[in-house]
């Protein structure tokens, strides 16, 4: 697994500190069962590593309503990987980024463990309703910010933020 994990990130000598992989292209079906895959192969890797933490780890999971869906890991890896990493990953230097356009189709349990957000421009009645049960604190005037942001804004709230602030 160190092999594999130092060849995606060494090449000709050169260590990179971003891998991008796409999977635009992808069908579905199979491009769930990698994203699993891949993220529980760096959980256990990072688990197994004798200093915890040493080697950091930030998975960012774009179109995340794609991939981390409540109990769909549980036929394929025996549990829910997302959930795991999101719930445990901190102390062994996983963390996940997740970004969505639907939170209501998320696992309820990654994104409870999620302690800040940047929520640009939402209109889905569900997934609007889905935030504001879901964040302790936030006011019905940022849920109305929510239906009316430009492209390009959005509302940021959670521990970094005092308040909940437009950028």
């Amino acid at each position: 697994v160190e092999e594999y994990l130092s060849s995606l990130v060494i090449q000709n000598g050169l260590k990179y500190q971003l891998l991008n992989i796409n999977l635009e292209d992808i069908d579905d079906s199979i491009a769930k069962v990698i994203v699993k895959i891949f993220s529980r192969i760096i959980f256990e890797y990072t688990k197994a590593l004798q200093n915890r933490a040493t080697i950091p780890f930030n998975l960012i999971v774009e179109e995340a309503h794609r991939y981390i869906k409540s109990g769909e890991d549980i036929d394929l890896l025996g549990y829910n990987i997302f959930d795991r990493i999101t719930k445990e990953g901190r102390k062994y230097g996983v963390i996940m980024g997740l970004i969505t356009q639907r939170p209501s189709e998320m696992s309820e349990t990654a994104l409870s463990q999620c302690n800040n957000f940047l929520c640009f421009k939402m209109l889905h009645p569900k997934d609007v309703e889905y935030i504001k049960n879901m964040v302790p604190n936030i006011t019905n005037e940022v849920v109305k910010r929510l239906r009316i942001l430009q492209p390009g804004n959005c509302v940021a709230f959670g521990a970094a933020f005092k308040v909940p602030t437009l950028i």
